[in-house]
């Protein structure tokens, strides 16, 4: 019985000491390019890594692809929107993510209707 109640305490104590993760990337994101799978609407995802504040917005105007939130901290999933591209051609955005004094741009590129 003593065994366990040993057993328990040290991990317990183990436990308690552990730290929560913290990230080492100043500022980072999961891609620098992005090739959606289709010309229908649809979203991703857009992982930040980043030991502060940052930004992320798109780079010009567009009127097909939306971002989810314009800022946050820490590590966060912001959500891509992409409308139908019914153009005939190709089309492609940049994505501007900023902050800790750096910046990090993925392009996303959409196919036309086949």
């Amino acid at each position: 019985m003593r065994k366990w109640i040993v057993y328990v305490l040290v991990l317990l104590s183990l436990a308690a000491c552990q730290k929560p993760y913290v990230t080492q990337i100043d500022l980072g994101v999961n891609h620098e390019a992005i090739d959606l799978p289709s010309f229908e609407q649809g979203h991703c995802f857009i992982t930040v890594f980043s030991n502060g504040s940052w930004t992320i917005g798109l780079e010009s105007p567009s009127d097909w692809a939306r971002l989810g939130q314009s800022s946050g901290e820490g590590i966060a999933y912001v959500r891509f929107d992409y409308d139908e591209n019914l153009t005939g051609e190709d089309r492609s955005v940049t994505v501007l993510v900023s902050g800790m004094g750096k910046e990090c741009k993925i392009v996303v590129t959409q196919p036309k209707e086949s």
